[in-house]
């Protein structure tokens, strides 16, 4: 058993196949019910505040959060906190993706490497955390340099971890159907 990953320890190939779907179902619900919740802060707004980049333009969107009523910049408070929730839901199914999706293909090396993208989705989750906390900072009034460009950068290393592990989950149902196709 050594060199496997946890979730293959833990987990048979069922199982794993009904925690895959169990997980991508909630991460659908929270999604949709997330952006429902924070009406009329949408998601474009939330990411276009992760990678301002600049201090003026994290303050420019800042400006156009602050209303009267402060509904944006109250939604957008709230929409980071909820964020830590959706992190453990997307990066449990991403890891489990990863190694769900890497043994159905058969291949030594694409098991290998979602054990590897199994903790790389960690890192993601780590520098998504990060991220908000540098949001949270800039939002209670400590909007510097410093926090967006932590803000920036974790968002940026995040996404690129997601879209390459999201591509991996490709490559391996390529493998699969392949597979499939061949039988």
């Amino acid at each position: 058993m050594t060199g496997l990953s946890i979730a293959s320890r833990i987990y048979s190939s069922r199982q794993l196949q009904t925690w895959f779907w169990i997980l991508l179902l909630l991460n659908i619900l929270f999604i949709v019910w997330s952006r429902s919740y924070l009406s009329p802060l949408n998601t474009k707004e939330i990411v276009q505040f992760e990678i301002a980049k600049k201090v003026p333009v994290a303050e420019g969107i800042l400006r156009d959060w602050t209303t009267p009523d402060d509904t944006k910049f109250q939604k957008a408070v709230t929409g980071i906190y909820f964020d830590y929730l959706f992190i453990v839901l997307y990066t449990t199914a991403l890891a489990i993706a990863c190694i769900y999706f890497s043994q159905l293909t058969g291949h030594q090396i694409l098991k290998r490497a979602g054990r590897f993208f199994q903790f790389l989705i960690i890192l993601a989750g780590i520098c998504d955390i990060i991220e908000n906390i540098a949001m949270l900072n800039s939002l209670n009034g400590r909007l510097n340099a410093w926090n967006v460009a932590w803000a920036y950068n974790m968002a940026v290393t995040k996404f690129s971890i997601i879209i390459v592990t999201l591509l991996f989950l490709m490559i391996c149902l390529i493998f699969f159907s392949l597979r499939k196709i061949v039988r």
